[in-house]
């Protein structure tokens, strides 16, 4: 036990009237809060939006004069107001298409060796939540004024063959291991949500945060669960 431990344990068995004192003072000293009146509330809530103030004009600067340019530099097209609010990671050959008024907290994209063009298109007024991961090998759609929330995955492959065999051997993907998928106009997708290959979200479907999509979701849809069934169409 070094000194500083035998210290404390002392002070926390008030072993003294010194360690006795060390000790009641540090119990006021954690019991002590702010007042809550008038003046407190004016001036902490003065701070507060001054804080506010200060982190809404630095996501602006970072979107504005980093994050956002180093965006475009990897899209083969993109629109006006573009906001990114953390460092874009592309890792791949994808080709990028970004409509007008796009906002997004992080911007994750992996793109496979399958084809020489994959694309990835995205329309206008989206907004993307942190941690969406898109994996593109072929084609990945997303429409106008689409919301996916954080931590959605959307894939157009499984990564792998899904036969035991050809993983054995390291095949790569075949023809029949990739399907496009689109999600349309003013669809929602939940937090955690995965989007898995070959389907298409309809127009304004609503996908449940958590769910596993496997099929066509009918637009104006709302499925749920693992896999994902509707639960009102």
């Amino acid at each position: 036990m070094t000194p500083l431990d035998r210290l404390v344990l002392a002070i926390k068995r008030r072993e003294t009237p010194a360690a006795a004192f060390a000790h009641d003072a540090y119990r006021k000293l954690a019991a002590f809060e702010i007042p809550d009146h008038r003046i407190t509330k004016l001036l902490f809530g003065s701070l507060h939006r001054a804080h506010e103030s200060l982190d809404e004009g630095r996501s602006w600067a970072e979107s504005t004069l980093f994050y956002a340019p180093i965006l475009r530099t990897r899209c083969a097209s993109s629109g006006v107001e573009l906001s990114v609010y953390t460092a874009p990671y592309v890792r791949g050959h994808a080709k990028i298409h970004i409509g007008d008024r796009c906002t997004f907290e992080s911007f994750n994209v992996a793109t496979g060796k399958f084809v020489d063009t994959p694309e990835l298109t995205i329309g206008s007024d989206c907004i993307v939540r942190s941690k969406v991961q898109f994996t593109v090998n072929k084609r990945v759609s997303i429409g106008n004024g689409v919301f996916i929330d954080t931590r959605a995955s959307i894939q157009d492959s499984d990564g792998h063959p899904t036969s035991l065999e050809r993983r054995l051997r390291n095949e790569l993907l075949d023809e029949d291991d990739v399907a496009p998928v689109t999600i349309e106009d003013r669809a929602f997708i939940g937090c955690g949500a995965h989007i898995l290959k070959g389907v298409t979200i309809g127009r304004g479907a609503y996908v449940a945060a958590g769910s596993v999509v496997v099929s066509d979701v009918p637009d104006g849809a709302m499925v749920a669960g693992v896999p994902s069934r509707p639960i009102r169409v």
